[in-house]
This record gives structure tokens, sequence and C-alpha cells, in this order.
């Protein structure tokens, strides 16, 4: 499956770091994070970065162990 966006790495990169303090508070590890960022990414594609945060914050909540 090839990707149309190829600046998605940077992308991914910069919510990582934004996210990982946030992450990090709830015991989340970086693969779970990076999963939960790209799921988020494919699901709103053409979302501004504080909607896509707001949204991975949700779904970090709810898989917080």
């Amino acid at each position: 499956m090839s990707d149309p966006d190829p600046n998605r790495e940077i992308v991914v990169a910069r919510l990582m770091r934004q996210l990982y303090g946030f992450a990090q508070g709830l015991g989340l590890d970086e693969p779970t994070t990076r999963e939960i960022v790209n799921r988020m990414i494919d699901d709103m594609p053409l979302a501004p970065d504080d909607d896509r945060l707001a949204r991975a914050r949700n779904w970090m909540l709810i898989a917080s162990p």
C-alpha cells in the first residue's frame, strides 16, 4: 500500500513529539502511541493538527492501561 502523502513521517514525528509527555503520563509505550497517531492520520487526513491532537489524546485515554 503506497501512501499518497510523502510528508507523512514528518507529520507523524511532529505529532509524536507533541504527544510524548501525555503518552508517558498514561503509561503508553512508543509503538502504541505511534499506532494511534497513524490511525488518527488515516481517519483525519485533512484535519488541522489541533483537531488531530485532541482525537489522539482521546484514543490514548481509551488505550491506557
